[in-house]
């Protein structure tokens, strides 16, 4: 019966209308531009390789969107048991109180075990007095809720503003009590503060990501008075090491996967920093093979895979970065996407296509990691970290709360 009682509330919270914001699900800001990249960014399916992975043993996708919908859901569902995924993480279940977070929560309960949230912040009000206390009383709602973690996207440091109009770097003195309750909580900060180097440079067409960012003019983060790439893994580094208790999840490898010498010295200096593969591997992969086999073997255990995979609300899905092919990418596309992974990561194989062909007009190599350290990524880590620290929680009616800060 409770079963029963939480599926009919997800299809009604799902009616209600469960508002997508463009920090959940990652859309360009504005509209595409009208002529198409050159590059062929169709998805085909890697040449056949014995997997060095059990299938029967399933994957942990510790980086997924997914929309609090029957058809979002479904949809992934079979992305996922097409690709021997069994179990996932969500990282926009939504602010706290909010119609997502509700329907979030009523997923939850129905997907049980197989399933874990990180919830959001909503920044709106940041500059008033009464913010800050505000969040962590959402914090402790969040914790009590099941919520494994708090997902905190790029647009602190690159958009929320204060209220002299500066924007409000994540380093601000004001914010230190919701990294610091995070970590007395047990919360998880998953942080992703930068987009690749690439995207604060000039959008011309010698930019190495110029094909993404002329489908996604939203995602360049070049002149006006945004912070350099390297300001913000500063202030990335100053926010980690005055907060020893928390445990950050450095998404996106680390922020800065085009340099792995300083994402490894990231991860020597403090041993509560974990990181993920999500959208990364066309820039990680660049490196010479040995040297990111070399990288996973010594931190493996601490490195997560995470795919950044979005199922939107009507089933429009997203595979790492926004899609330059023929209409819209289908299960099929989703599926070619994870084999991409799976060749990277269990073969020898050289210059290979990556998942994200728009990502870059490059091939990478693929690492053929060991089967122990394959068990780390792939499960054993996400398991430690994600799942046996975070509870489910006794179904209970969701409660709405005001969102602090507005008006």
């Amino acid at each position: 019966m409770e079963i029963e009682k939480t599926l009919w509330m997800l299809c009604l919270l799902c009616l209600l209308g469960c508002q997508r914001t463009a920090e959940e699900v990652a859309v360009p800001a504005s509209e595409p531009s009208p002529v198409p990249p050159v590059m062929d960014t169709r998805l085909t399916p890697p040449p056949s390789f014995e997997r060095k992975w059990d299938i029967n043993e399933n994957i942990i996708d510790s980086h997924v969107h997914i929309a609090p919908t029957m058809i979002a859901l479904a949809t992934a569902l079979e992305v996922f048991e097409r690709v021997g995924i069994g179990r996932f993480v969500i990282k926009s279940a939504g602010a706290i109180g909010t119609v997502r977070y509700a329907a979030s929560l009523a997923m939850q309960r129905v997907m049980g075990e197989r399933m874990r949230c990180f919830a959001n912040l909503d920044w709106d009000g940041a500059h008033l007095p009464a913010f800050v206390p505000a969040q962590l009383d959402l914090l402790r709602q969040a914790k009590a809720d099941g919520m494994v973690g708090i997902k905190i996207f790029k647009n602190l440091g690159l958009s929320v503003r204060d209220q002299a109009g500066a924007l409000l770097m994540p380093d601000d003195p004001r914010l230190a009590p919701i990294f610091e309750t995070c970590g007395e909580l047990g919360l998880i900060v998953a942080w992703h503060i930068a987009d690749p180097v690439a995207f604060f440079e000039k959008v011309e067409p010698s930019n190495e990501r110029y094909d993404e960012l002329s489908l996604a003019e939203g995602w360049s983060f070049h002149g006006e008075d945004y912070p350099s790439h390297a300001e913000l893994m500063a202030v990335q580094e100053r926010v980690i090491a005055a907060h020893p208790k928390t445990t950050f999840l450095l998404i996106h490898m680390g922020n800065y996967a085009e340099n792995l010498d300083a994402v490894d010295a990231l991860l020597d200096a403090y041993p509560n920093v974990y990181t993920d593969t999500s959208a990364r591997v066309p820039e990680f992969g660049r490196h010479p093979a040995e040297k990111v086999q070399a990288f996973f073997i010594k931190h493996q255990d601490r490195m997560l895979f995470g795919s950044d995979f979005i199922a939107g609300a009507e089933a429009d899905l997203q595979l790492g970065s926004v899609w330059a092919g023929e209409g819209e990418p289908d299960i099929d596309d989703a599926v070619v996407f994870f084999e991409r992974h799976w060749e990277y990561f269990e073969t020898n194989r050289r210059q290979i296509e990556h998942p994200t062909p728009i990502q870059g007009r490059w091939k990478v190599d693929a690492i053929d990691l060991p089967p122990e350290v394959l068990r780390k990524l792939y499960v054993s880590n996400a398991e430690r970290l994600l799942f046996e620290r975070s509870a489910l929680q006794p179904y209970s009616r969701p409660r709405f709360v005001r969102r602090s800060g507005t008006r």
